[in-house]
Order: structure tokens, then sequence, then C-alpha cells
């Protein structure tokens, strides 16, 4: 698949790059063995943390906040197998798009156009690194917690020696069970860490590829708009001028529905296991608090800090893709409409009401991702975490 060495392309698409390739999902990558390999090493790496803390669970079902820890990491992991698999199976939307994004670079020439362009990606690069940011130290955490906590948490209300975790993910009983030698502790630590690692990349990194294309999506309707407002009176060409921005307009909302399609049903899946771990999460928080443990504390917070921040990301950009698709009847009616032939105002009217249709992404095909959405997943988040607070409490 043909790429570009545009240098605003590399600013805008390779820090996402540099995310999916390791899990086989960049889409302007020859879709063959290597990359096939990849995925199948990262999802085979996901199985089996999945398989070995859902069997942790089962034989060890009295440690509260290893089993809080444990939710948090098998929901992590599932949505990171639906995600590679999704990006793997269906990249149509998502090659389509690419490729788009490679031609509007290489046709790049006006500076007005060039600046609508950067912004757009560096809006992109902030969104999907903070939120990477903020999983990778989770994964670190999760890591770490073993070695900075273990003194403290022997102090800990109904905690006793035995019950440390000793590893970054539960799993003492299952290496236990089949008996693994002692000195290869340190492997396993590594291992289990690049598990981690391998579920933020497979959940939070294809979230930022997503984010990428959806902002340089925004950034070309934005161009759109300001080509519609540049519309005027050129006798002959008029008419061929506004047919092609229309052709332009129809195009964008294609591409849009394309990435709709892709993520329409992780989505619906993403918004569920969202309110449940910020709940489960908020729940913890507040153990670790009212106990006084510091670095589990400091670690549940990272984590809400990253389940909030990729609900708000996802919320952001459907709403701002909404927001930049009605902004197109404005751009069109700020144009010199009352010189242009008639012919093309009437046509105009029809643009006009085609950009009221509001362009949403949607999760499961009916629930609308928007800032109202957010709020709303937040406001129900905390009315369960109250609850929940409260028969703790009695």
């Amino acid at each position: 698949m043909k790429t570009t060495s545009n240098k605003d392309f590399a600013y805008a698409m390779v820090p996402f790059k540099i995310l999916s390739w390791p899990v086989g999902t960049w889409p302007l990558q020859h879709y063959d063995t290597f990359p096939a390999i990849r995925a199948i090493i990262t999802i085979f790496l996901l199985l089996l943390m999945i398989t070995i803390v859902q069997s942790e669970m089962y034989l060890d079902s009295s440690d509260a906040e290893k089993n809080l820890d444990a939710v948090i990491i098998l929901t992590c992991g599932y949505l990171a197998v639906s995600k590679t698999l999704q990006f793997r199976i269906r990249p149509a939307g998502l090659i389509s798009n690419f490729t788009s994004a490679v031609k509007d670079y290489n046709e790049l020439n006006d500076q007005e156009k060039r600046v609508i362009v950067r912004r757009h990606a560096y809006m992109a690069r902030v969104a999907g690194i903070s939120v990477v940011l903020f999983s990778h130290i989770s994964a670190t955490l999760f890591t770490a917690l073993p070695m900075l906590a273990a003194e403290q948490v022997k102090d800990t209300v109904n905690k006793t020696e035995e019950s440390i975790p000793d590893y970054p993910m539960p799993s003492e009983k299952v290496i236990a069970l089949v008996k693994v030698p002692d000195n290869l502790y340190l492997i396993i630590f590594i291992v289990e860490y690049l598990m981690l690692l391998s579920t933020s990349n497979g959940n939070i990194g294809n979230d930022s590829l997503f984010f990428g294309i959806i902002f340089h999506l925004c950034g070309q309707i934005e161009i759109l708009k300001l080509d519609f407002k540049r519309l005027r009176n050129e006798t002959e060409r008029t008419k061929e001028h506004f047919t092609v921005l229309t052709k332009r307009h129809v195009y964008l909302l294609n591409l849009a529905k394309m990435l709709d399609d892709t993520i329409s049903s992780i989505l619906a899946v993403q918004l569920f296991t969202s309110c449940t771990l910020i709940c489960t999460s908020g729940l913890q928080f507040i153990i670790a608090l009212s106990v006084g443990n510091i670095v589990m504390t400091i670690k549940t917070f990272i984590v809400l800090g990253t389940l909030l921040g990729q609900l708000f990301a996802y919320s952001y950009v459907g709403d701002y893709l909404n927001r930049q698709m009605e902004g197109i009847g404005d751009s069109i009616y700020s144009c010199s409409w009352y010189d242009i032939p008639k012919s093309v105002t009437k046509d105009i009217i029809y643009v006009i009401m085609r950009a009221q249709d509001p362009v949403y992404l949607k999760a499961g095909k009916f629930f609308i991702l928007n800032m109202e959405t957010y709020m709303s997943i937040i406001k129900t988040s905390m009315s369960y975490l109250s609850v929940l607070r409260v028969m703790i409490s009695a």
C-alpha cells in the first residue's frame, strides 16, 4: 500500500503508526504474512493473559482488592482483542480513510489549508498521546506495585503476608499450580509486563489510530467549509466549481460513515465497560483512601484518569465531527450566493439541507456518542458508585 514522504503526513500519522504497527493494525501496510504474524502474537498474548487472570479469580476469590484489579485487566483485555480483530478483519473503512489522507497531504499546496491540517494533526496527537501515556503509566504501576507496596500491604486491614501481590497481574495461584521454578521469576515478571503493554496498545493504541484519522477528516471538512466560503460568481466556472465541492462533501460524508461502521459495534461494548470500570475503580479508590494505602490510591487514580480520558476523547471527537459537518451549512450561506447564478443558488439550498442532517459516531447504531453522552455516563457511574459505597459502609 503506497504511502508518502510528506513531512506534514509524517507529523500527523507517525505516532499512530508506532502504536498500531506492532499489533498489526496499521492501515497503510501490505496485508501479508508479517503483519498477520504480529497480530496473531498480540492476540495470543492477550488471550493468555485473560486465561491466567480468569483462572486466578477462580482459584482465589477471597481477595477483593486483587479481584477488582482482575476485573479491570480482563475488561481491558477483551476490549483490546475485539479492537485488534475488528481492525484486522474489517479494515476497509480505515484503509479508505488513510489512503484518502495520503492523497490529501500530497495535494496540499495552500498555506491557509496547511495551517488547518497541521492544527488538526496537533489535536490528534494531543488526544492520542495523552490517553496512551496514562494507559502506559497504569501498566507500569501495575508492574511496580509488588515492589513499591510490599511493606505497606503487610499493615493493611485483613491482609496477610501470603496475600501480597508478587506479580504485575493477579497470577500467584496459577503460577504455583503449574509449579514454575523460582529462578524464572524475572522472566515471568517481564512477560506479564509485556502482556499489560500489549493490552494498552491493543486497546488505547487502536483508539489513538482512530482519533488521528477522525481529526484529519474534520480538518478536511474545515477546508471544504473554507472553499464554500470562497465560492463566488465566475460565470462559466461557477457551476463546475460548485459541483466539485458538492462531490467533495458527499465523499467526506461517505468516509465518516465508513469510520462509524468500523467502530460502532466496539463502541457499544466500550460504553458499557467504561461505566462498569469507572464504578469498580472508583470503589477501589475509596477503599484505598479509607485504609491509607497511598500507592494503591495513586494507581487507581491513574486508572480512573485513563478510563475517563478514553471516554472523553471518544465523546469529544464524535461531538466535534458532528459540529464540523453542521458548519458546512453556515459556511456556504456565508459565500456570495446573491451574485451566483440562480441555477447554482437553487442547489445551494439542498447542500444546506443535507448539512443539517447530523453525522454522529454511534455505539451499536443507536447510542449517539457526544459530550451529552459523556456527562450522562459520568452521572450514571457516580450514582452506582454512591450505592456501592453505602453498601460497603453498611
